[in-house]
């Protein structure tokens, strides 16, 4: 019996890891009823990690944070047997500019590092990882590090507030230690400085404009040399608005989002027992190949042996890196030119038929190379 691997990243703004792999699940065997499929949902250590192990078992609480903005919200947070999962964008999530009640400025990190807290204080719990992405926060982590009880003091000993406006005036810090071990997980080792740094590569995308961005930097600077001027070097310092640095800072480690997770839910075992693997997203780009799920998949796939196929709403003209990454072929889910709006209420749609589609072709595939070792 043939078997195949359904491992797809989130459909940004329609479905999550889970639902987009079921949906692809459903296509190939509606085409091909015979076929094993196993589904193995993945992320890159941002939003919708959460759903990834949920679909492992994973059970969600609720705790009352405070958002980017410090206003009340119940987050979720996830318990994995002994295992916490947070993710940032629960504790202090992005906000489009319309509902944003103020300049970014005056965004915080505290509501993510009230849900680590949470977590490192439940009994059962043994370790905590942090996804972080999708976040609003600009705050240089500082939030977080108040939230697990770092103090900040100026030149005279003062005991000073945890915020942005403040970066300038802190001349010494206490951190406290993590209890349990941590691991923040991110996409892209993002600096804390720099053009693709939080501030000038991600800052306009929370409400800053680039002179801000670039104005904010020295202070930035200042406060992170601070805190810990080793953990201002560390790759992944910048993600989520410098969460990275704080949690660097406090002594976590940082892992690359995609490689981890696949790690532990076990893909390359998964993998070895498979004779085919589908991926995808919602956009293939170059960035897919950037420590991305699909560019994680397309490896492990190559290291297995086995043809990789990719589903996707937005799918380059040249492939030829994709190619050189392991990629067989990769599939469109949409066959004619159709709103975006429309796109996206039709995604489950879509990628069951995409399924059916690679189906057919796999099964050609596979009938044909039967067809040749009997003859």
């Amino acid at each position: 019996m043939s078997r195949v691997v359904v491992a797809l990243d989130a459909f940004k703004g329609a479905l999550d890891q889970a639902k987009a792999c079921q949906a692809v699940a459903e296509g190939l065997q509606t085409e091909w009823p015979a076929l094993a499929v196993d589904i193995c949902p993945l992320a890159d250590g941002g939003e919708g990690t959460g759903a990834v192990f949920v679909a492992e078992g994973a059970k969600a609480r609720v705790t009352t944070v405070v958002d980017a903005y410090g206003r009340p919200r119940e987050a979720r947070w996830y318990q994995w047997g002994s295992i916490a999962l947070i993710e940032a964008s629960e504790g202090s999530p992005y906000l489009p500019q319309h509902r944003r009640p103020g300049h970014p400025r005056s965004s915080t990190s505290f509501g993510t590092g009230a849900l680590i807290r949470t977590a490192l204080e439940t009994k059962e719990v043994s370790e905590v990882w942090v996804a972080l992405g999708g976040t609003g926060s600009v705050d240089g982590g500082i939030g977080l590090l108040a939230a697990l009880g770092a103090r900040f003091e100026d030149v005279q000993h003062r005991m000073l507030e945890p915020k942005v406006d403040n970066w300038d005036t802190i001349q010494q810090a206490s951190l406290p230690r993590l209890a349990k071990p941590v691991t923040a997980l991110v996409d892209v080792l993002v600096p804390l400085l720099g053009p693709s740094g939080a501030l000038e590569g991600f800052g306009p995308q929370k409400g800053l404009s680039l002179s801000e961005a670039r104005a904010w930097t020295p202070s930035l600077r200042h406060f992170a040399q601070a805190v810990d001027s080793q953990a201002l070097e560390t790759p992944g310092a910048g993600a989520a608005g410098g969460m990275g640095f704080a949690l660097a800072a406090l002594g976590a480690r940082i892992a690359s989002g995609a490689e981890f997770v696949a790690e532990k839910v076990g893909l390359r075992e998964r993998l070895r027992a498979a004779d085919w693997v589908v991926t995808g997203e919602g956009r293939m780009d170059e960035q897919s190949l950037m420590g991305k799920v699909v560019a994680v998949v397309l490896a492990e796939a190559k290291r297995a042996r086995i043809p990789a196929i990719a589903v996707a709403g937005q799918i380059p003209w040249d492939l030829s890196r994709f190619y050189e990454s392991g990629l067989a072929w990769a599939e469109p889910i949409t066959t004619q030119p159709i709103a975006l709006e429309e796109a996206i209420a039709q995604t489950g749609d879509a990628l069951r038929a995409a399924g059916a589609r690679v189906a057919r072709i796999m099964q050609m595939i596979a009938e044909g190379e039967k067809g040749h070792v009997q003859g």
